[in-house]
């Protein structure tokens, strides 16, 4: 009787239960995610209106991965979904007198997400406004590549190098009995 009992017991709680046990078994891993993308500045100059007024392009990129976080890396393959809830942009390097006058931040896949004018060496850090639509774009590419491939392109009014640092406060949703 009492392993009857036992076994009516255990087909009560697994059957219905297989979603709840799962979905209790999931692990959130609160994380900074981080990526450096240095910007060696070419001497090519843009044309504009004004000929005393120098305008450099610039372009680079970095991948973003997920493996290389080291509190992301043993969940890998258990990840179920990635929060991005900011992104604080910094630029590092500029002189007194250089400025970004304009710098874009394109995520491969997805798009632009941000855009952002005037940057000193006084004002090198800001937190841009991302759409949601593109941020659950990039979330999603960021949960089945793996990593994110993001471009930095703009001009500065000098030939300069500088390092743009993004840092995502991130959460990693992984299933731990995965």
């Amino acid at each position: 009787m009492k392993t009857k009992l036992s076994l009516l017991l255990a087909i009560l709680v697994l059957l219905p239960g297989c979603d709840w046990f799962k979905n209790a078994t999931e692990v959130t891993i609160p994380t900074s995610l981080t990526l450096d993308i240095p910007v060696v500045m070419m001497v090519k100059k843009a044309t504009t209106a004004d000929p005393k007024v120098a305008i450099y392009d610039f372009s680079a990129s970095g991948d973003l991965a997920l493996a290389d976080n080291e509190d992301v890396a043993p969940y890998l393959e258990k990840i179920r979904k990635i929060n991005l809830n900011s992104l604080v942009v910094t630029v590092n390097g500029l002189g007194a007198t250089q400025t970004i006058n304009t710098i874009s931040l394109a995520v491969d896949g997805v798009g632009t997400i941000s855009t952002q004018t005037g940057i000193t060496a006084a004002n090198n850090s800001f937190t841009p406004v991302i759409d949601g639509t593109l941020l659950t774009a990039a979330e999603t590419k960021f949960k089945t590549d793996r990593k994110i491939t993001v471009t930095v392109t703009g001009n500065t009014n000098q030939a300069t190098s500088f390092s743009v640092n993004l840092d995502f406060d991130a959460e990693i949703v992984a299933g731990a009995l995965d």
